[in-house]
């Protein structure tokens, strides 16, 4: 018998050095909710002891405010349930956010008392205040942002899309969140490249661990509710360390219009602004290359072309007349050359024509053609207009330097003789 008392004495002080080393707060109310006991280093930790508390009510304990709560919880109780709430309290040491459990305490059948765990979530509540502050201020700036912000996982749906990007697209948010971004937005039956740049983000070996991230600039096109095709700046960014509801972070910037007006602005620096033929430097970079594959066996040939009494032309019907007559001279040349051939407006009443892998006869015979095609259309105009063509063949043995001067001395030796089409015979040395 003393064994077992000694026992359950024993066991008494080991549960009360538990139970006063938890950082929870364990207390037991009686029937007439009065601290019966409280146990726990949060007594400690703010130089209390149970003294202080056993024998009051709740009322007495906490802030009078917290009274009809207090009351209404532990009635609950008692009746037999068990409640759990969270709430903040103001303590003498400032604010505190506690979890309560509050259960029946039976002795047999009968409720005897209420016994209560509370933990400290202040630094928790804390914390996850911060987080969802956080979360809301990236989310204002993200709604507010000027620019596209997309988040799409490793499938491809959508997961993040901000009002620009709404603006950008013309569909809502609602429309879009949890859709492929390649079914409406960017086809993939219409843009396969993007949807295949996309797969190679994802694309690992095996055994990779992803945790290596990228940063990439692209530009790629959508398409908007109305079907319009909009060309977007991209700056991408990969979330490795997402919860994988968003993969990828992608912020746009639709730039199509200064795209078109770079396009316009580089064809206006290559091309003539009257006839809109390449310029005398696009002709001469285009001269440049085919000799270089002249050098390494691949044939072509040259036309210089000057029109015959264009002045008189222009004198007679004014400069307008003269604009309409070479430019659509530049569309009776073109329309004897193939694809890959060139044709440019030289200055003036001057054109050069380039017609790749042709050899001297085929393009004497091209030349003849333009002449005759000219002289039809100024006899419909009512004037009498002729060409003067110097025909100059590249080869292996052809310089640079020697192209533009041959080509230009067999065509002023057509005007000269009134041939049409003179082509140039290097002399034998």
């Amino acid at each position: 018998m003393p064994d077992r008392v000694d026992a359950l004495r024993s066991t008494g002080r080991l549960l009360d050095v538990v139970v006063g080393s938890m950082s929870d707060i364990v207390f037991v109310l009686d029937a007439e909710c009065r601290y019966y006991g409280i146990w726990g280093r949060w007594l400690a930790q703010h130089d209390l002891s149970a003294e202080d508390i056993i024998g009051k009510t709740c009322d007495e304990v906490w802030d009078s405010d917290e009274a009809d709560f207090f009351r209404e919880v532990n009635e609950q109780t008692l009746r037999g349930e068990t409640v759990v709430f969270e709430r903040w309290f103001d303590m003498p040491w400032g604010p505190v956010y506690y979890q309560t459990r509050l259960s029946p305490l039976y002795d047999g059948e009968t409720i005897i008392g209420i016994c209560g765990i509370r933990r400290d979530l202040t630094d928790l509540k804390q914390a996850e205040d911060t987080v969802r502050r956080e979360r809301a201020y990236a989310q204002r700036v993200i709604e507010s942002a000027n620019v596209m912000v997309i988040g799409l996982d490793a499938e491809g749906i959508v997961r993040l899309f901000n009002h620009a990007a709404e603006e950008a697209t013309g569909y809502s948010h609602d429309e879009v969140i949890g859709t492929s971004w390649f079914n409406a937005i960017c086809p993939a039956d219409r843009f396969p490249a993007v949807l295949g740049a996309f797969r190679s983000l994802y694309a690992r070996s095996e055994g990779d661990s992803r945790q290596h991230t990228f940063r990439r600039c692209s530009e790629s096109p959508i398409l908007t509710k109305s079907g319009e095709e909009r060309l977007i700046s991209w700056m991408e960014s990969e979330l490795p360390d997402a919860d994988r509801r968003v993969d990828v972070v992608c912020f746009g910037i639709d730039v199509t219009e200064s795209r078109q007006h770079q396009e316009q602005l580089e064809h206006l620096a290559t091309h003539d602004p009257l006839t809109d033929l390449p310029n005398r430097r696009s002709f001469e970079r285009a001269l440049s290359r085919a000799v270089a594959r002249a050098r390494r066996g691949t044939s072509s040939a040259v036309l210089f072309i000057d029109v015959d009494d264009f002045k008189l032309c222009n004198d007679q019907h004014g400069h307008a007349f003269g604009d309409a007559v070479l430019t659509e001279i530049a569309r009776v040349l073109e329309g004897r050359v193939r694809e890959p051939d060139v044709v440019a407006r030289l200055g003036g009443d001057e054109f050069g024509a380039l017609l790749e892998g042709a050899t001297v006869d085929e393009a004497t015979v091209v030349a003849e053609r333009m002449r005759l095609d000219v002289q039809e259309m100024a006899a419909r105009r009512g004037v009498d207009l002729d060409l003067s063509i110097g025909v100059m063949g590249l080869d292996a043995s052809t310089d640079y330097e020697h192209v533009l001067t041959g080509a230009d001395t067999a065509m002023y030796a057509s005007k000269r003789s009134g041939e049409g089409v003179i082509v140039y015979e290097p002399e034998s040395t």
